[in-house]
């Protein structure tokens, strides 16, 4: 038997009932397994919308004592890179380990 999940047609394995509530087993055309899926989000034609995060890369400049952490392509990140005249690549090139400082400043990236 073939059922429509999350927009794509999907065979069902195994259909179980628990606490009252019925429940399926399906597989896609690619081999993919969706367990535990609950009968009433079958049937329906759209893909369930993934949120999207967008992650946030904060950059760490650290001098000495001082330590300044910006969120990348920020108006205060331009200003202080600007303000130190750093260049963008070698910044990008202590951030991926190439180098460990640029100018006198260690650049992290914060995880």
């Amino acid at each position: 038997m073939q059922k429509m999940y999350n927009g794509e047609m999907m065979r069902v394995l195994r259909s179980f009932t628990f606490n009252g509530e019925q429940y399926v087993d399906l597989r896609n055309q690619a081999g993919e397994d969706f367990e535990s899926v609950s009968a009433s989000e079958l049937g329906k034609n759209k893909p369930a919308q993934k949120k999207q995060t967008k992650k946030v890369h904060k950059i760490i400049f650290t001098k000495g004592e001082d330590k300044n952490v910006f969120e990348l392509d920020s108006p205060e990140y331009n200003k202080f890179i600007s303000d130190n005249k750093l260049n963008e690549a070698m910044i990008q090139n202590c951030i991926k380990g190439v180098i460990k400082t640029h100018k006198g400043y260690t650049i992290t990236e914060e995880k």
